[in-house]
C-alpha cells in the first residue's frame, strides 16, 4: 500500500493533541535552538552502542524553486497541509506560504548508536518512544549515566520546525519483527476542526493497517531507503547504525548559533573527547571550539579540577568535595575566582554560577549560587552515587534540580533521602560559592611573597568572622563561641558512641553594632586517618536555649539567631550513634542572615 499523511481523529475519549508534543519545552528559559542542541545529543548519547564515541552532525540544507518543490511532493506536503492551512496554526513565514521562500532542512545524523530498533507498535521499543509517546519514564528509569528524555526530545525536534514536521530515518541489526531499516514522518499541529471533524492535530506519514483502530506503520527496509534518499538523507548502509532525524523548514540563518548552543551546554563531554560534532552548511564544515570560549575558559579550569585532571594554583581555585550524606557520595565541586579580564569577558548571568553536571556530561544549568562580586564561576560534577537521584528531580527541560519534583517518590533507597540529597546538594554549594568569594584572593601578583592563603586560614582560628551584607571579609563584628560543656562522648550500645557538647555564642563587647541578625550552623564531620582528612557529617539534634531546633537529626542544622553583646544564646547538641573507633570534630560557624538573603 502506497504510504500517505494520515490524521488522528478525536477519539470519543480524547487524547493528547499535537500540541501537547510541541510545547512541552517551551517556557525553559532559553531559545529553541538551544533545546534543540541539548535534547537531540542527549538522545544520541543515551542510545550509545557499547564503549563506542558518539558522533553527531548537524547538516543545515537550503532548498529553493525546483529543488524545494520536488521535496514537497516527496513528502507530500502540499497536498496533505496544503487545505488545513486556514485550521492549523503555523509560523507566519512557514515553506508552504510562499513559493519563492526558501525552504531550510537541519539533518541531525548520529552514529555509534543503536538505532531505532524494536517493534514500533510496543511502549518499549526505541521508536515508540522517540517518535509516538510522551511522558514515557521508562528511559528516565534506565540507569545510572542516562539523560532520561521522557519521550520529550520530540518536542525540541518540532518545536524548531515552523511547520511542526520531523522525519526519524533508522538502521539497526535485524531486530524481533526482522526489519533493518525504518523511515517515518511526523507533524504535531494544533487540535483542529477540518471537514467537518475534529482532529488532535497530530499526523504520520506511512502506511496505515487494515483494521479499526488507527494504526500506522513506517516505510521499513528498502522503501524506507528509497525514500530516505528522495528526502535528502545520507544513506545509511548495512553497518551504519544509527539515527538521522531531518526538522523540516527550520529557522536557521546561520552553523554559528548552533555551534555556541553546542558549546554552552556541551563542552564537559566534548572536551573529555566523548563527544564528537560537526555542523555542516552548504558542504562547509564547522566544529565545537568550546576551549577557545573566553566565557567557557573558567568553566573548563574549574571542571579539570573536579576531575582531578589539575590542582589549584593558588588562593584564587578552590576545589573540594561535598561531605557525604548517609552513606553517598555527593559529589565534587571547584571554584575559581576571575581576574579583570576574565571578568570582562564573562557574560553578567554567568558570574556568580556553577555548572551543574551529571554522568551524561552535559551541563543541566549554570546555577546562580554566588554573587556577582568579586567575580568567580564554579563547577559541580554529581557523584555515580546520586546520578538517579538528580535525574528524577529534572523536570522536561532537564534545566534544574528540583527537590519538589513528583517523580522524587519513586527514588531509591527512599522518598525523604532523595529529596534532602537534591537540598542538601543545592545549599551546600551555594553556601561554599559564597564563602570562597567572601574569602578568595585573587591570582598571584608577581612579586608578591607574602603567603596570603596561609595568613587567611591562620587568621580564621582566632576570629570567627561574621561576613557583611556584600559577602567580603572587609568589616566584620566580632563574635564569642565557647565550649559550655564538652565535647565529650560516652557509649550508647556496643560499639557505637555519641558526642555531646554545649556551645554558646554572642556578640563581643567590642563590636560596632550593638546587635546583628545571623545564623548559627554546627556540623560534626568524620576525620578519616588519613592526614585527618574530613569524611561524612553526622546528623545532629539540637537544643536552643532548650527548645529543639530540628524534629528530625540533621547534617548541618542552622538557627537563626539576634546577637547582642550582653546575651549568650545556649546550643546543647548531640550526634546520632557512630562507630566507637571513628574520630569526629564539631565545627561551629557564624554567618551574616544578611550575607545569605
Amino acid at each position: 500500500m502506497k504510504p500517505k499523511w494520515i490524521f488522528e481523529p478525536v477519539g470519543p475519549m480524547g487524547g493528547a493533541t499535537g500540541n501537547a508534543y510541541v510545547n512541552t519545552l517551551q517556557g525553559a528559559g532559553m531559545s529553541p535552538l538551544a533545546e534543540l542542541a541539548r535534547e537531540a545529543i542527549q538522545n544520541s548519547c543515551d542510545a550509545c552502542s557499547g564503549d563506542q564515541r558518539v558522533s553527531v552532525t548537524f547538516r543545515i540544507e537550503r532548498l529553493e524553486e525546483d529543488e524545494k518543490q520536488n521535496f514537497l511532493e516527496a513528502l507530500e506536503l502540499d497536498r496533505a497541509f496544503g487545505p488545513r492551512l486556514g485550521a492549523i496554526a503555523l509560523a507566519p513565514e512557514h515553506c508552504l506560504a510562499s513559493t519563492t521562500r526558501p525552504l531550510n532542512l537541519l539533518f541531525i545524523e548520529d552514529y555509534g548508536t543503536i538505532g531505532l530498533h524494536g517493534d514500533p507498535h510496543k511502549p518499549s521499543s526505541h521508536f515508540h518512544r522517540l517518535l509516538l509517546s510522551i511522558g514515557d519514564t521508562a528511559k528516565v528509569s534506565g540507569g545510572t549515566g542516562i539523560g532520561g528524555s521522557y519521550g520529550y526530545g520530540k518536542s525540541a525536534l518540532s518545536l524548531n520546525s515552523r511547520i511542526r514536521t520531523i522525519v526519524a530515518y533508522s538502521s539497526f541489526p535485524p531486530d524481533e519483527t526482522g526489519a533493518t531499516a525504518r523511515l517515518m514522518a511526523c507533524a504535531y499541529f494544533d487540535a483542529h476542526e477540518f471537514d467537518g471533524r475534529q482532529w488532535t492535530g497530530r499526523a504520520w506519514y506511512g502506511v496505515r493497517r487494515k483494521s479499526e483502530e488507527l494504526v500506522v506503520d513506517p516505510l521499513q527496509d528498502d522503501e524506507a531507503h528509497e525514500m530516505a534518499q528522495r528526502l535528502g538523507f545520507r544513506l545509511r548502509g548495512p553497518d551504519d547504525h544509527g539515527t538521522s532525524i531531518l526538522v523540516v523548514d527550520v529557522d536557521i540563518e546561520t552553523p554559528h548559533e548552533l555551534l555556541k548552543a553546542i558549546e554552552d551546554w556541551w563542552w564537559p563531554r566534548l572536551v573529555d573527547n566523548e563527544l564528537e560534532v560537526q555542523v555542516e552548511d552548504s558542504g562547509q564544515l564547522y566544529f565545537p571550539q568550546p576551549k577557545q570560549r573566553q566565557d567557557l575558559t573558567p568553566f573548563i579550569e574549574c571542571y579539570s579540577l573536579a576531575v582531578g585532571r589539575s590542582c589549584p594554583t593558588g588562593p584564587h581555585q578552590k576545589s573540594d568535595r561535598l561531605y557525604r550524606f548517609r552513606g553517598l557520595e555527593l559529589g565534587i565541586y571547584s571554584f575559581q575566582l576571575l581576574d579583570e579580564d576574565a571578568s570582562k569577558d564573562m557574560p553578567e548571568d554567568k558570574i556568580g554560577t556553577v555548572a551543574l553536571i551529571r554522568l551524561p556530561k552535559m551541563v543541566i544549568q549554570y546555577a546562580q549560587f554566588g554573587r556577582s562580586r568579586p567575580p568567580a564561576v564554579g563547577v559541580f560534577f554529581a557523584a555515580p552515587d546520586i546520578d538517579e537521584i538528580l535525574k528524577l528531580s529534572e523536570p522536561p527541560t532537564h534545566d534544574r534540580w528540583d527537590a519538589n519534583a513528583k517523580r522524587l517518590e519513586i527514588a531509591q533507597p527512599d522518598e525523604d533521602t532523595a529529596r534532602a540529597v537534591v537540598r542538601i546538594v543545592r545549599d551546600r554549594l551555594k553556601r561554599q560559592m559564597r564563602k570562597f568569594q567572601a574569602s578568595a584572593a585573587p591570582p598571584k601578583v608577581s612579586g608578591e611573597q607574602r603567603l596570603i592563603f596561609l595568613e587567611r586560614q591562620l587568621a580564621s582560628l582566632f576570629q570567627p568572622p561574621l561576613r557583611g551584607h556584600d559577602g567580603r571579609k572587609g568589616e566584620v563584628e566580632p563574635i564569642e563561641i565557647r565550649f559550655r560543656e564538652g565535647p565529650s562522648s560516652r557509649t550508647v550500645q556496643p560499639g557505637k558512641i555519641q558526642t555531646f557538647a554545649k556551645v554558646a555564642v554572642r556578640l563581643s563587647q567590642d563590636a560596632d553594632e550593638e546587635e546583628v541578625k545571623a545564623l548559627v550552623r554546627v556540623c560534626v564531620p568524620v576525620l578519616k586517618h588519613d592526614h585527618g582528612a574530613e569524611d561524612e557529617l553526622l546528623s545532629l539534634r539540637i537544643e536552643h536555649d532548650t527548645t529543639a531546633v530540628c524534629a528530625e537529626p540533621m547534617p548541618e542544622p542552622e538557627i537563626p539567631v539576634i546577637l547582642k553583646k550582653n546575651e549568650w544564646h545556649e546550643f546543647s547538641l548531640q550526634t546520632v550513634p557512630y562507630d566507637h573507633e571513628w574520630t569526629v570534630k564539631i565545627r561551629v560557624e557564624v554567618i551574616s542572615a544578611e550575607a545569605e538573603e
